[in-house]
């Protein structure tokens, strides 16, 4: 890196250098300071044309010092009071047993409503396993390893946000000798190009990606994949803010070489913005402390997330090229995504949970950004199950059974639903007391668990998750058999 200063030695006004290196035929750019440039194309392996670049060196930009990040932890997960939570889990568990106890009162149901109750007992066994086996999570044991590690930012249109998480992901204390980061602008039309070169000023380190024309999440982590130089690669979502230590965290499981990736753990950033917020932080620790908790028990955590997430880079190269050229319905496409690299590798490896890894994240704040959101992930949903269940008889029978119910449960649930709150009614006069007490007992179980676990007033909001996946959401899933071959980001763009 070399650097010169202006006439009136003032700092702010020094230049970095660096080099461009561009593919025409790509309209492909890799902005590098300190790192190493690369001397081909990733894509068609051309030489690249090198050109010298000067950066204004940008002003510092702030990020939370110690006493912001302990007071944001203690908001995250300050418990209430333990008479409280004692009364929490006593009203869960009244809630749970009520709902038994329906079930085994309205036995006749299984005659006369045999795919309600069949499927509102499994459901029902489905959950409360769920919690049980999640008991006996552990995370993985810190012991100081401290390989190198690539952080991969895909990143539209987040010019309000990218440079905050950018800081965040250098000011999490990894040793800056082992640590790169590249950051891959898929085409934006905002300022994002803007904010990422001026956090290169100020991180000679960070390895600018800009594609000129919009690509798609799998090819912005595939280029990454290829030009990174670290053991692993962590992928951090460009609007999620990462905790000091939780790099080094999050790489721990990894001294276990039979472990392929790991998951961090993700709150809701923006939960106090509006109820649709506060919905999703409730589902998300669910999704995170119980589910992924459990599947972790086994090692077969089915989806790491692309928000904070870490893979064994050899294992990803070893499915880089099927996971890139995925084909949905004979359709060759932007179909690779967090889910279905994940399951490459879960065939061959193990892949966890770490709950001591912690991020936030930037959840939608409007339902037409989370109804697209959705959309994708219940696409990714579909094209994965059929694949997925191919190999998943192999693992553990408890993860194996889950896996194969969870696989079904989705696409039948619209038509349960229906047959018990609308059907029912009409044709008998009244809904069917079991099912609806059943999903009333469920969701106050994983909502009230939430409050009691993390001091979070809103607990009440996953009963208006609920709602909305009743009304709606559920039926989703359709929608997305239809359109399987959906390519867009989702969220962004």
């Amino acid at each position: 890196m070399q650097t010169y200063f202006s006439q009136a030695g003032n700092q702010n006004d020094s230049v970095i250098r660096g080099r461009r290196c561009r593919c025409d035929g790509c309209a492909l750019s890799v902005h590098v300071v300190e790192t190493p440039a690369p001397t081909v194309c990733p894509y068609c392996q051309k030489l690249l044309k090198h050109e010298g670049t000067a950066l204004k060196l940008s002003p510092e930009f702030p990020v939370p010092g110690d006493f912001e990040i302990r007071a944001r932890l203690r908001k995250l997960y300050a418990r209430p009071p333990r008479i409280l939570v004692l009364l929490i889990s006593a009203t869960a568990m009244f809630m749970l047993g009520w709902a038994v106890f329906l079930q085994l009162r309205s036995v006749e149901n299984y005659w006369y409503q045999p795919m309600v109750s069949i499927y509102s007992l499994l459901a029902g066994i489905f959950v409360v396993s769920r919690f049980i086996i999640a008991a006996f999570y552990v995370a993985p044991k810190d012991c100081g390893y401290a390989p190198s590690v690539t952080v991969l930012v895909p990143c539209m249109n987040e010019g309000e946000v990218i440079r905050q998480t950018i800081e965040r992901i250098f000011a999490a204390g990894y040793p800056a000798d082992k640590l790169e980061v590249v950051c891959v602008n898929d085409g934006s039309t905002d300022n994002t190009l803007v904010e990422m070169l001026a956090a290169q000023s100020r991180h000679p380190r960070l390895v600018v990606v800009d594609f000129e024309r919009n690509r798609g999440l799998c090819h912005a982590w595939g280029v990454s994949v290829l030009i990174a130089r670290g053991e692993f690669m962590v992928c951090v979502d460009s609007d999620t803010f990462i905790f000091p230590g939780s790099l080094q965290k999050l790489v721990q499981g990894f001294v276990d070489p039979s472990v392929g990736g790991i998951s961090g753990h993700c709150d809701v950033e923006n939960a106090d913005a509006n109820l649709l917020t506060r919905m999703q932080d409730v589902r998300y620790y669910f999704s995170y402390k119980i589910m992924k908790a459990a599947e972790s028990v086994f090692g077969t955590v089915s989806c790491l997330p692309g928000c904070f997430s870490a893979y064994r880079r050899v294992c990803v190269l070893h499915v880089l090229d099927d996971w890139m050229n995925a084909t949905v319905l004979g359709s060759h496409g932007n179909f690779a995504d967090d889910r279905s690299l994940t399951n490459r590798i879960l065939k061959d490896y193990k892949i966890l949970y770490d709950d001591e890894a912690l991020a936030t994240t930037i959840a939608p704040e409007n339902w037409r950004q989370y109804t697209r959101q959705q959309a994708r992930w219940m696409r990714s949903y579909l094209r994965e199950i059929v694949k997925t269940g191919r190999f998943m008889w192999r693992k553990h029978p408890v993860p194996s059974l889950s896996w194969y119910a969870m696989m079904w449960m989705p696409i039948f649930e619209p038509l349960v639903m229906i047959q018990a709150l609308l059907i029912g009614p009409l044709m008998a006069g009244h809904v069917t007391a079991s099912y609806t007490v059943g999903v009333v007992a469920i969701t106050a179980v994983w909502s009230l668990h939430f409050w009691a676990s993390t001091g979070r007033r809103w607990w009440w909001a996953g009963f208006a998750f609920t709602l909305s996946y009743i009304a709606f959401y559920s039926w989703q899933i359709y929608w997305a058999l239809l359109s399987l071959r959906g390519k867009k980001w989702g969220t962004r763009g």
